[in-house]
This record gives C-alpha cells, structure tokens and sequence, in this order.
C-alpha cells in the first residue's frame, strides 16, 4: 500500500494535538490575524477542508479494502 502524504487524512508524524500550527496567538482581539494564519497552516498541511466543510466523505466502493477505509 503506498501512503499519499496529500491526502487529507494524512497524519505526518510530526502532527497532533499538542503541536502548535501558528505562532500566532489569539488574544481576543486579534482574529482576523489569528485567522488568516490558521489558515495559511492548515492549507498548507491539505486540512483546510476540514473547517470549511469542502472535505467530501470517502465513499466504499466494490472491490475496496473496508480495513483501509474504516482506517
């Protein structure tokens, strides 16, 4: 199986939950910034699909490994 670093479910092991993706802290006053850098990192990363909702759902098709798309 060969592992397509561009795809958007793909975690480089470098990603996760503790990993800061801007330097840009929010303040509360300062979105737009905090924003548009968010973006920029997540763009970057193939994930913007995620909060803007683009992403569409993988879909089963016959003769497919269930085990890599539950995966």
């Amino acid at each position: 199986m060969l592992i397509d670093n561009h795809f958007p479910y793909f975690l480089h092991h470098s990603e996760g939950l503790g990993v800061a993706i801007t330097s840009i802290i929010f303040n509360g006053k300062n979105y737009e910034l905090w924003q548009e850098a968010v973006r920029i990192a997540l763009r970057s990363k193939n994930k913007l699909g995620f909060i803007e909702g683009t992403l569409k759902r993988s879909v089963l098709k016959e003769g497919d490994d269930p085990t890599e798309y539950n995966a």
